[in-house]
């Protein structure tokens, strides 16, 4: 009997934290499934690491998409060595004087953007996880940590770290693991995109204790150790690469 390919999926892999995360498993000769809502920036990653990612190209907010990524696994044989679940971002914030149905608007589009995405799509994997003894990491921010300022962005964060909570202990029971990875300031991603120049980075990275923004590719690397054969006795914990902007707690 042929062994079963493990594969790592990966959501919101075709920028950023995510992108970088694909990355890294797969030059650490993980196999991995990258999902995300645009084709293009997928297949450019396939495209550079063949035969070591694929892709999914859904929308993992809603049932289907989620389901779709189920069924690709399934139908490729892939067991599910882990999830890493990095789709999200900003919402439009609603303006002074905006009503209600505005805000109520604004808090439901990030519910489904944050909280949603990595909610049905770790449901619709959790029978494979079981199986596989897999593990998970939700990609959450440091603005769960301290507030984001404004706006619903670091509830709904917030929110997946309870949730992490109760999923560590279910896949404790199977020999797995989640844990919630919040970064601080990272500007390599769509999350500044339009929202960055001199002034920001100088004042972000003043607030550091290093002086200086965090890369994708530090917030990669810890994802990867959470995933790899070193990490397997962390679980049930939020760990924020910050750069000390907030100590910890």
């Amino acid at each position: 009997m042929p062994v079963m390919t493990r594969t790592v999926v990966v959501s919101g892999g075709g920028s950023g934290i995510g992108r970088a995360v694909a990355i890294t498993l797969a030059e650490g000769a993980s196999h991995v499934t990258v999902v995300g809502r645009r084709t293009g920036p997928l297949e450019a990653l396939a495209e550079a690491h063949p035969g070591t990612i694929d892709l999914v190209t859904a929308d993992v907010s809603t049932p289907d998409g989620a389901r779709r990524v189920a069924d690709h696994l399934a139908s490729s044989g892939h067991g599910c060595a882990g999830v890493v679940a990095a789709a999200g971002g900003l919402s439009p914030r609603h303006a002074p004087g905006d009503g209600l149905a505005e805000v109520e608007a604004g808090w439901q589009a990030a519910f489904r953007s944050n909280v949603l995405t990595a909610v049905l799509l770790v449901e619709a994997l959790t029978p494979a996880l079981r199986d596989a003894s897999g593990r998970v990491v939700l990609l959450s921010s440091v603005a769960a940590l301290r507030g984001s300022g404004a706006g619903p962005y670091g509830a709904m964060k917030s929110a997946l770290h309870a949730w992490m909570f109760d999923l560590a202990r279910d896949l404790g029971h199977h020999g797995g693991t989640a844990n919630a990875v919040a970064p601080g300031f990272v500007p390599d991603t769509e999350f500044w995109a339009g929202r960055l120049d001199d002034d920001v980075i100088r004042r972000k990275s003043l607030e550091t204790l290093v002086g200086r923004p965090g890369t994708t590719h530090e917030v990669a690397s810890l994802i990867a150790w959470l995933l790899g054969p070193d990490g397997g006795w962390v679980t049930g914990q939020i760990l924020s690469p910050n750069g000390g902007s907030v100590l910890g707690r």
